[in-house]
C-alpha cells in the first residue's frame, strides 16, 4: 500500500521554494538598479565636467590659442586650461568666453562661437603696458646699461614711463665692481633695483708703441696712456695700415704695468724696368715719421701701401708714377720721353678765363757751381748742381696787373696798392707794370696754383737751385754782368745814387738806375737766358724751406724740404746794395713786405 507523505509538509516545502526564488529575483533587480544609478551618476558627472559624454552626444570643436607675447594664461568660460601657445584644445560647440592673462600686461578677453567639428584659430595681442624703473647705486654716479643699451644718464635715475617686462640692468663705475641684475617691470608699478658697487684693485697701464700712431685697443676700448683698469686679464689689439696686426693677452697687476708693442712692417719687392738705363730713380713711401726717399736698387724691399716712383735723365721728360705695393713682387716698366725743347724760346699760355698768362722763356739743362766761397756762411759749402730737367721761367717778375687779375677772377678783395709817387718809377708806363709787392709766400703759391688751373699746365715757384741757375745764366761770378760796379745800374734796380737822395744806407751803388723804389718790369737789360730783373726790384720767393747753409743739400734742382720755420727769398730788391743783390745771396722770412714779390716757373 502506497503511503503518502504529510500534505502540510509538502505544501510548506513548496512555499519555501517560491520565497527563495523571489528573494533572488529581488537581489538581481537591486544590483542592476545600483549599477544603473551609478552609470547615470557617472554620466551626469562627465556631462557637467565637459567630459566624454557631452562630446559623444553633442560633438566638439578645436581651439588653437596663441598670443603676443607668448606665455599668457588661458581661461575658457572662467576655467584655466593652460598657457599659450595652446594647440588643439577641444571644447563643446557654442559660445565661449576666452580670456588671456599675462604678468606684464592687462588681461584681454573675447567671446567666440565654435561650431561642431570646426577648428578656430584665436590670437590675442596684449596692448603695451607701462610701469617705471628706478635704479640707485652706492656710490652715486654709476653708468647704466639696460638690456645692453648704454644710457646717457647716471644713477640715481627714474625711468618713467618704462615698458613692462624682464630687463637686464648693469651698472658700473671706474674702479668699482660691475654688477648686473634681472628685474621685472610690472604694469602701473614702480620697480626699484639697487646696487652696492664695491671697490676693486686697479692697475695703471703704460704701453710704448712703434709706430707711434698705431691704433691700440684694450678689450675693444681705445688705449690712453696711464689709463687705470681693474686687475685681471685683457686683450691688446694693435694695428696700422702697412703693418702686421698684433693681438696679445696681458695680465694687469696692481700698480704700474709697462708693456711695449713693436709692429712689423709688411713689405714687397719692387722690380723696375727703365729706359734709358742711365736714368736716376728714386722711390718715396710713407714711414712712421713721414715720407722717406730712397734710391732705387733692383728688387728693393718697399713697405706695403702707396709708393711714388720718380725717374729723371738729362734730355728726357721726368717720370712720376704712383703705385701701390702689396706683400709680394711688384713689376713696373718706365719709358722716359725725350724732350723736344728749344732753350731761349718765349711763349705764353692761354687762360681759361680769357687772355694770356705771363711771358715765359725756356731754360735748358746744364750744371753749375752753387753758392759762393766769398759770401756769407749760409752760401756754403759750394757744390756742383745738375739741372737735368728743362723748365720755363717768367721773363719778368709777376706784375701788379697779373696778380690783380688773379684776385679778380677768384673773387678775392682787391689788394691795397702801395702808395707811389711819379719819381718812384723809371718810365711813364702804367703802374700795373710794376712788380707785385707786399706778397707773402702763401700768396705767391696761390697765384702759381691759379695759373695751373687756368692753363692745364703745372706752374710753381722755382727751387733755390733753379733760381740761381737762371740768375747766373752761365756765369760764375756774383753778378751775371761781370764785376764792373759802374754797369750794375744798367741791369738791376738796386740801392743807388737815386735811392741815396732819400734814404741813408752804406754801400749803395755810385751809379743811378733812375728809380728810387720799384721800376716797371723789363726796364733793365736781360741776362744771357733772356730774363729781366733777376737781381733787384723785388726779392723773389722760392719753394725751399730755409736752412742755415748747404750742408746735405741736394745735388740736383729739387727744392729743400724739412721743418719750414721760414721760406727763402733770392735776388735782392730796390733797397738792396749791390753786395746784397747777387746770384748767391740768400735771406729768409715768413711774411710779405714792400720789397717781396714772385717769379713763376712752369714745367714743360
Amino acid at each position: 500500500m502506497l503511503t503518502l507523505g504529510n500534505p502540510s509538509k509538502l505544501a510548506g516545502k513548496r512555499t519555501a521554494g517560491v520565497g527563495l526564488s523571489t528573494r533572488k529575483a529581488h537581489s538581481k533587480l537591486l544590483r542592476w538598479g545600483l549599477v544603473g544609478g551609478l552609470l547615470v551618476a557617472v554620466a551626469l558627472a562627465d556631462w557637467n565636467a565637459d567630459g566624454v559624454v557631452p562630446h559623444l552626444v553633442l560633438g566638439s570643436a578645436t581651439l588653437n590659442l596663441t598670443s603676443a607675447p607668448d606665455g599668457a594664461k588661458v581661461l575658457l568660460d572662467g576655467d584655466a586650461v593652460g598657457h599659450t601657445p595652446l594647440r588643439t584644445q577641444r571644447v563643446l560647440p557654442g559660445s565661449i568666453v576666452v580670456r588671456m592673462e599675462h604678468r606684464f600686461h592687462d588681461a584681454v578677453a573675447r567671446r567666440i562661437e565654435a561650431g561642431r567639428g570646426t577648428a578656430v584659430d584665436i590670437h590675442m595681442e596684449f596692448p603695451p603696458s607701462k610701469g617705471s624703473l628706478e635704479i640707485v647705486t652706492n656710490p652715486r654716479g654709476a653708468n647704466i646699461a639696460v638690456d645692453g643699451r648704454n644710457l646717457d644718464r647716471v644713477t640715481p635715475v627714474l625711468l618713467a614711463p618704462h615698458p613692462t617686462g624682464s630687463f637686464e640692468v648693469t651698472t658700473w663705475i671706474h674702479g668699482r665692481e660691475r654688477k648686473t641684475e634681472t628685474v621685472d617691470v610690472l604694469p602701473r608699478q614702480n620697480t626699484e633695483v639697487s646696487f652696492e658697487l664695491e671697490r676693486v684693485p686697479m692697475g695703471e697701464v703704460h704701453v710704448s708703441r712703434f709706430p707711434r700712431d698705431l691704433e691700440l685697443t684694450i678689450d675693444g676700448n681705445p688705449y690712453e696712456p696711464g689709463m687705470t683698469l681693474p686687475i685681471g686679464t685683457y686683450r691688446l689689439h694693435a694695428r696700422r695700415s702697412g703693418y702686421v696686426p698684433l693681438d696679445r693677452t696681458v695680465e694687469l697687476k696692481r700698480g704700474r704695468n709697462d708693456h711695449s708693442i713693436n709692429l712689423k712692417r709688411l713689405t714687397g719687392s719692387l722690380v723696375l724696368t727703365v729706359k734709358p738705363e742711365h736714368a736716376t730713380i728714386e722711390v718715396d713711401y710713407p714711414d712712421a715719421d713721414g715720407w722717406r726717399t730712397k734710391p732705387y736698387d733692383a728688387g728693393i724691399a718697399i713697405p706695403t701701401g702707396p709708393v711714388v716712383v720718380r725717374a729723371i735723365a738729362r734730355g728726357f721728360r721726368p717720370y712720376e708714377g704712383r703705385l701701390r705695393m702689396g706683400p709680394s713682387t711688384l713689376e713696373h716698366a718706365i719709358r722716359l720721353e725725350k724732350y723736344d725743347v728749344e732753350p731761349g724760346r718765349q711763349f705764353r699760355d692761354k687762360l681759361a678765363s680769357g687772355g694770356e698768362g705771363p711771358l715765359l722763356v725756356v731754360v735748358g739743362t746744364g750744371s753749375f757751381r752753387m753758392g759762393s766761397e766769398s759770401g756769407s756762411a749760409d752760401e756754403r759749402p759750394v757744390r756742383t748742381v745738375r739741372i737735368d730737367t728743362p723748365f720755363a721761367i717768367g721773363v719778368f717778375e709777376t706784375t701788379r696787373d697779373d696778380y690783380e687779375r688773379f684776385r679778380t677772377v677768384r673773387g678775392l678783395p682787391v689788394a691795397v696798392s702801395t702808395a707811389l709817387r711819379p719819381e718812384d718809377t723809371a718810365s711813364p708806363e702804367p703802374l700795373g707794370r710794376l712788380p707785385m709787392s707786399r706778397l707773402g709766400w702763401e700768396g705767391a703759391v696761390a697765384y702759381a696754383d691759379w695759373l695751373s688751373s687756368e692753363t692745364g699746365h703745372r706752374y710753381r715757384l722755382p727751387s733755390e737751385a733753379e733760381w740761381e741757375y737762371v740768375a747766373r745764366a752761365g756765369s760764375a761770378g756774383r753778378h751775371y754782368f761781370g764785376t764792373d760796379a759802374a754797369v750794375v745800374c744798367a741791369h738791376a734796380n738796386v740801392a743807388d745814387a737815386t735811392y741815396a737822395e732819400r734814404y741813408r744806407k752804406p754801400g749803395v751803388a755810385e751809379c743811378s738806375d733812375g728809380a728810387e723804389r720799384w721800376a716797371p718790369v723789363g726796364s733793365y737789360s736781360a741776362n744771357a737766358f733772356g730774363v729781366h730783373d733777376i737781381l733787384g726790384n723785388v726779392e723773389e720767393w722760392v719753394a725751399d724751406c730755409w736752412h742755415d747753409d748747404y750742408t746735405r743739400a741736394p745735388a740736383d734742382q729739387r727744392a729743400r724740404s724739412g721743418r719750414c720755420t721760414a721760406r727763402v727769398l733770392r735776388g735782392g730788391a730796390w733797397d738792396s746794395t749791390p753786395d746784397e743783390a747777387t746770384a748767391s745771396y740768400r735771406t729768409f722770412s715768413n711774411r710779405g713786405s714792400g720789397t717781396r714779390g714772385v717769379r713763376v716757373v712752369r714745367d714743360l
